[in-house]
């Protein structure tokens, strides 16, 4: 087959980093049960790195040939009939859903997309939920249906202290933001800490801490065996009267039923909520029907789709090279 350079140079090129073992073209098997992930990806990755050829699972005409796959939400069934493959490179940042397959083998290695842009966009989407709440903004929309034209106080921000569960790259690009527009911020990490601004608390104590100490919880926490179901009725008791839950992990952090009893309450009073345990978020659902519940489907952490089809390229690039790529996955860890 043709060679091309790493990241897609062509050899010989003005443009060709020399001492670069070129490269073979490979297949790329595209493993998702609810969305194209070639769609997605193909255009970028024939244009930035034209040596990775993205194929479905019906162009596959040897199974043993593929080593690499991408995946995201895949089938029970999907892993099945690459008895070669090494590396997975999930489509987004939890691979939750990849360590929960029991189909992939534990010799795979598998690896999620570590984006600047993408803490940034989940980042700025937490701070929309809380300033929108802060403020009361969304009131002026009923307000406007009805002709009125009246300001509503609010509290200022250093009033309105936040609990942020989890900080990774995310949690800490989020908190970082609510300091400079001058939030009070408390995160909850496996080590307690001072950094900077933000107390970093751990511990059953430090998670008692964030739902009884702040007027809006974001979760950002990535999905473990200690995680799932960290967000429950013991968790809700203890959140304050006109708080706000911003659910931006995982969905099965999250007891649904308990939110829904805990709403009732009013603590919290809001809930946010972007990832759910069963996506699309059936119909028939309650939280559909629940003014209290604001619903987005899983598009807080939404990543260019170039950058994505980039990252997974150096990855698959490194890995090739026998390096660990940069998003590899600690399978003990579950990230």
């Amino acid at each position: 087959m043709r060679g091309f350079g790493r990241l897609g140079v062509a050899p010989g090129s003005d443009d060709e980093p020399k001492g670069v073992q070129q490269m073979k073209e490979i297949d790329v098997v595209c493993l998702c049960r609810l969305y194209d992930l070639k769609a997605f990806l193909s255009d970028h990755m024939a244009r930035d790195n034209p040596w990775l050829r993205l194929v479905t699972s019906d162009e596959v005409t040897d199974p043993a040939a593929i080593r690499h796959a991408i995946a995201f939400s895949p089938s029970a069934q999907d892993f099945d009939r690459y008895l070669n493959l090494k590396l997975v490179s999930c489509a987004g940042a939890g691979v939750d859903g990849l360590l929960q397959n029991r189909a992939l083998r534990n010799d795979i290695a598998i690896s999620r997309v570590i984006v600047p842009e993408q803490a940034q966009a989940i980042a700025a989407f937490a701070i929309w939920h809380i300033v929108n709440w802060q403020r009361r903004l969304s009131d002026y929309a009923q307000q406007q249906q009805e002709g009125i034209w009246h300001p509503i106080n609010r509290s200022p921000p250093t009033e309105f202290p936040v609990g942020i569960l989890g900080y990774g790259a995310i949690g800490k690009t989020l908190a970082d933001a609510l300091v400079v527009l001058g939030y009070p911020v408390m995160a909850y990490a496996s080590r307690s800490r001072q950094d900077g601004a933000v107390n970093v608390v751990s511990g059953s104590d430090g998670l008692a801490a964030i739902a009884r100490d702040n007027l809006a919880v974001v979760n950002l926490l990535p999905l473990t065996t200690a995680t799932r179901g960290i967000l429950s009725a013991s968790v809700f008791t203890q959140m304050r009267t006109g708080s706000i839950l911003i659910h931006l992990g995982r969905g099965d952090h999250l007891v649904e039923e308990d939110l829904t009893q805990a709403l009732k309450r009013g603590r919290p009073e809001r809930a946010a909520l972007d990832v759910f345990s069963t996506e699309p978020l059936p119909k028939a659902h309650p939280f559909w029907r629940n003014n209290k519940v604001l619903i987005t489907p899983h598009v807080a952490g939404d990543a260019d789709y170039r950058d994505v089809a980039t990252f997974i390229a150096k990855g698959i690039t490194e890995f090739e090279r026998g390096e660990d790529p940069e998003g590899l996955v600690n399978r003990t860890r579950g990230y």
